[in-house]
């Protein structure tokens, strides 16, 4: 019984041992990587789109969105080329992942206001939208696997981001078109 517990700590032993050499090998080689910066990973075909919509000053003020659910860049420019009762949109966007649409639609609040009375508003707005191209997950996901390997024999590392579906919004109207439209 003796000899057994003798070898069976003498197995614990090395086991700790080999542990801890491991630990220090994993250590010395992750120290030794170095950050190789942002990488895109997936296809991009960025493309310019010029859109139109027509507005309605007698429905309203219309809204138009500064905040795009894609973090382009926005910009909002007076132009006398536009004609009057048209907004232009101007997209620089990522044919292989989305298509931009603009569409006018009405937004509807509802509300109880401060007499207890239930109140409705209404508002037309422009939209920018887009239509998702069909992506496939499996070839994304190996391709990230198959740069990630490389770049640990190289002793490297990034960070890996997908491409942008949209970079750039610009939308244009014309100057007398200005009281008709609001950003929110």
């Amino acid at each position: 019984m003796r000899r057994l517990q003798k070898v069976l700590l003498g197995v614990l032993g090395g086991g700790v041992l080999l542990c801890g050499i491991g630990t220090g090998v994993a250590i010395t080689e992750f120290s030794s990587l170095s950050y190789a910066g942002e990488r895109t990973v997936g296809e991009t075909d960025m493309e310019t789109a010029t859109l139109e919509a027509e507005i309605d000053p007698e429905a309203g003020t219309w809204a138009l969105s500064e905040n795009l659910p894609w973090g382009a860049e926005t910009e909002f420019a007076a132009d006398e080329s536009v004609p009057e009762n048209i907004v232009r949109f101007q997209v620089v966007y990522n044919a292989k992942r989305i298509t931009p649409k603009v569409q006018a639609a009405v937004y509807t609040e509802e509300y109880v206001d401060e007499n207890g009375d239930y109140q409705e508003k209404e508002w037309p707005v422009l939209e920018l939208y887009g239509i998702w191209e069909e992506q496939d997950e499996v070839k994304l996901f190996m391709e990230v696997k198959d740069i990630f390997l490389e770049e640990l024999k190289e002793g490297k590392i990034s960070s890996y981001q997908e491409p942008a579906y949209v970079e750039q919004v610009k939308v244009f109207y014309n100057p007398a078109n200005e009281a008709d439209l609001e950003k929110y």
